[in-house]
């Protein structure tokens, strides 16, 4: 079931910056990794998404039903993308806020609520703990928190596993996929680290420059380019010829595709090219060396 469709997002700064004509649609049980160098766009998306960015053009549609900035819709979303909190309450206090802004008025529910989702997040027994005296991974887990008390159909989180330990950043990642199995949620999040998005997600999409670059799978091969004597008796249907002494394979059945291109000629180089994914996230340069 489709839960979010984006159709042509465009948020421009000046300068190549923001996003620019972006789609995609979003599945129930889609786990989607939004990966880019800083500055791709990533948090330029999931800011249109949640409705902290009116965008320049383009539309939001959930469940088919067209989102304007202020649209009640989102009252199904558990957003952690620059999560805020009130520095001079506690722990409980900003929780308690957030799901009596949602509407949630049972005193024994809010405690509950809170008392489990503190205990999913590793953050027991700091309900009384002021936010100003967290660190900075306390907060994140605080901010995955407030994300978890929210969400109905859809998460979106920005880099959520920044200023956590190993530790941390499983606890984030099984209660994620446990929440999508059980529950058939979609969760979006962002990351510039290719492991951690590969870990998690079952789709990856690669923002570059403002541009979606890739939107699909993680099985994407990486290739291997051999120097032989001559190409003229191999067969192409078992390997790509580029020219007259160089060939390129994949990664897949290695061994056996170079037991038969050495029964054919003799192979003088092997060199591996760049996974396709790696070379997709690598920062490009202008003439005069700056990022775009």
């Amino acid at each position: 079931m489709c839960l979010l469709k984006i159709d042509s997002l465009t948020k421009n700064y000046g300068d190549k910056k923001g996003l620019f004509n972006f789609s995609m649609e979003l599945n129930s049980g889609d786990i989607v990794g939004l990966i880019g160098v800083n500055g791709a766009g990533k948090t330029t998306l999931l800011n249109m998404i949640s409705g902290n960015i009116i965008p320049d053009s383009g539309e939001l549609f959930y469940k088919e039903n067209k989102m304007e900035i202020d649209s009640s819709y989102r009252k199904n979303f558990g957003i952690s993308v620059n999560p805020g909190f009130y520095d001079y309450m506690n722990t409980y206090e900003n929780l308690s806020s957030i799901l009596f802004l949602g509407e949630e008025k049972d005193k024994n529910e809010i405690d509950e609520k809170i008392r489990n989702v503190l205990n999913v997040v590793g953050l027991n027994n700091v309900e009384g703990k002021k936010i100003k005296e967290f660190s900075f991974g306390m907060k994140q887990r605080l901010g995955f928190a407030q994300a978890i008390l929210n969400t109905k159909s859809i998460m979106l989180l920005d880099e959520p596993f920044v200023g956590l330990d190993i530790n941390g950043r499983s606890m984030v990642k099984e209660y994620i996929k446990k929440m999508v199995k059980n529950k058939n949620l979609a969760v979006i999040f962002s990351d510039h680290n290719l492991d951690e998005v590969k870990s998690l997600c079952n789709r990856l999409i690669v923002i570059r420059g403002g541009e979606k670059i890739y939107d699909g799978d993680l099985d994407i091969k990486s290739s291997v380019l051999i120097k032989v004597k001559s190409t003229i008796d191999l067969d192409e249907n078992y390997v790509e010829i580029l020219d007259d002494f160089t060939v390129k394979i994949s990664n897949q059945n290695l061994n056996k595709k170079l037991e038969y291109i050495a029964k054919l000629t003799e192979i003088t180089k092997i060199e591996r090219i760049i996974n396709p994914l790696e070379k997709m996230l690598e920062v490009r340069t202008d003439a005069k060396n700056n990022k775009i």
